[in-house]
């Protein structure tokens, strides 16, 4: 206490110049009042008197804040706080008035930049500085992929007539304080069981099969179970690792080597029918695995006389990897305003937590602020047209519930023509039944998924397929490592009650626009990959004696 008092020290300085001191002379000894009496005369001996020795106070902080607003608010007094706690360095008497200061490179401290209309504040001014590589691009309004008609399609803008579409979300509907990650092993195991036998007893029924037998009981002959795929172990599924779990939780292996085509996943649920002689492993001759559902009750909408129904659509990230400028968002804003489309669907993340400058700590503000500040700048030049914006969450939003299913999201500010959704969501325009989920499920699917098919067979389509076939937007179990899956809430929200129009199903597979059966898969990639640009997803929908007709594009930004 003396030493720090004469030395005008705090505890841990002390500290560290003691273990400086005793690692460097004394071999790293404990301190004794001799030891410590060296260390005073040749650490402090120099030193000005206590008196006369008065800690430099300097005149304004040496942290600066790149992009941060000029005015007060609660998310920069908050931050503030937050600063001054961790901030050895006091910050100015009033963290509004700053001076036009220039880093030694030239930029100005201060302001926002020319395009950082997204940017949130941050300590490095690499988080507001616009990408070079995404302005030189060469391939902006290129067509990727296109479907039905579109090929002749010129997008053009809306007709006259004042047509407002009603945007509604389809029971049932996630409220936005949903408690999670409550999950009893018990009741994991009881939705499993409940959803498989619901699930099997529609398979059975659809294809018009005996009633299913125990899987793990022998029996000669042919016959007819029903169980849900899993694997032997905790590698990735392959031919000889293959297990069906039956609905009491007994497992017998499965033989589908006499099999010419098949297509399994951890978590499906199938009917199988074949042998079981001894009891321990099956020989599958044929598997079922089909309950799609129906179309919902045909759409009241007509088209004929307002012009088809324009909706675009655009997955997170919504900025590149090297900058969080969000100028892809910004270029979608823009062709918004001049094609003014009825309905814009934009899926995260928003505030991607995966991004560098967030997993680096550059933000200078809380997640949530750069999430309404996104919001803000992308809802006030819609202010004045007939758009309606839908936001869908994403688990891995910094700022949001990193759960799946997920929650919508909460804003502070209201804004007119806005729908926040859960992910996954229904929606219901004017009785278009579009289905969505930005979690990217077929990526997952792809992984886990094994399979013996004809050439040249449709892989994707395949995939995106299984969502129909299960009724189910997350059908894959156990789920990938990345996804934190609440069982209870996936069994409330993420099964399909009706078979959509649309789904929509962003991923980092290639882009596609497809037909399942009747309904229209869409997988319009990222608006941002990487250091570059991605694309977005524009559809046409023709509305006509209740017969649905899309026509889509998939469009690089």
């Amino acid at each position: 206490v003396e030493i720090c008092i004469s030395n005008n020290i705090d505890e841990e300085e002390l500290v560290e110049v003691w273990m400086a001191f005793s690692v460097s002379h004394l071999g790293g000894a404990n301190p004794t009042l001799d030891t410590l009496g060296q260390m005073e005369r040749k650490e402090f001996g120099k030193k000005q008197e206590p008196q006369t020795v008065q800690k430099s106070r300097p005149q304004e902080s040496t942290l600066i804040i790149y992009n941060g607003k000029e005015s007060s608010s609660m998310e920069s007094d908050f931050a503030d706080d937050i600063l001054n706690a961790y901030n050895t360095t006091p910050k100015a008497k009033n963290k509004f008035e700053r001076k036009n200061e220039h880093t030694p490179d030239g930029r100005p401290t201060q302001g926002r930049s020319p395009r950082a209309v997204f940017s949130p504040a941050s300590f490095s001014p690499t988080v507001a500085t616009p990408s070079s590589k995404y302005k030189g691009r060469t391939n902006k309004g290129d067509i990727v992929c296109d479907y039905g008609e579109a090929t002749s399609l010129v997008w053009r803008q809306r007709l006259e007539i004042d047509y407002k579409p009603q945007v509604k979300l389809l029971a049932p509907q996630m409220e936005v304080n949903t408690c999670y990650m409550f999950n009893k092993l018990c009741d994991v195991a009881q939705i499993l069981e409940d959803s498989m036998n619901l699930l099997g007893e529609e398979i059975v029924s659809k294809n018009s099969l005996q009633e299913p037998q125990r899987v793990d009981k022998a029996f000669q002959g042919e016959s007819i179970g029903m169980g849900r795929v899993c694997c032997d172990s905790n590698g990735r599924l392959n031919s000889k690792s293959l297990l069906l779990e039956s609905s009491s939780g007994q497992t017998v292996a499965m033989d589908v080597s006499s099999m010419e085509t098949y297509s399994l996943f951890p978590g499906q649920v199938i009917i199988m029918e074949g042998e079981n002689p001894v009891g321990n492993k099956l020989k599958v001759k044929q598997v079922y695995c089909d309950a799609v559902l129906p179309l919902p009750q045909p759409p009241h909408l007509s088209t004929e006389e307002s012009g088809p129904l324009q909706i675009v659509i655009a997955s997170g990230p919504f900025t590149q990897s090297d900058t969080m400028t969000y100028q892809p968002l910004e270029d979608l804003i823009e062709y918004i305003v001049t094609n003014v489309p009825h309905v814009v669907i934009l899926m995260g993340p928003f505030v991607d937590v995966t991004h560098p400058h967030i997993a680096d700590g550059m933000l200078a503000e809380t997640f949530q602020a750069c999430f309404e500040k996104i919001v803000d700048s992308l809802m006030e030049p819609l202010k004045m047209l007939n758009v309606h914006v839908i936001l869908v969450p994403s688990w891995q939003d910094a700022h949001h519930h990193m759960v799946y299913p997920v929650p919508p999201f909460i804003l502070r500010k209201q804004y007119p023509n806005i729908t926040l959704a859960s992910d996954p969501c229904m929606l219901d325009i004017d009785g278009i039944v579009i289905g969505a989920t930005a979690t990217d499920i077929l990526l997952h699917l792809g992984k886990e998924e094994i399979s013996q098919v004809r050439p040249g067979s449709d892989r994707l389509g395949r995939l995106a397929s299984h969502i129909l076939y299960q009724r189910n937007f997350y059908p894959l179990y156990p789920s990938s490592e990345d996804v934190n899956l609440d069982m209870e809430l996936w069994a409330k929200y993420a099964f399909l009650n009706v078979k959509p129009h649309i789904l929509v199903l962003p991923s980092n597979l290639r882009c596609f626009i497809k037909n399942l059966d009747g309904c229209i898969a869409v997988n319009p990639e990222r608006l941002a990959k990487g250091y570059v640009g991605g694309n977005f997803a524009r559809l046409s929908v023709i509305c006509k004696n209740g017969e649905v007709s899309v026509n889509g594009q998939i469009v690089k930004i």
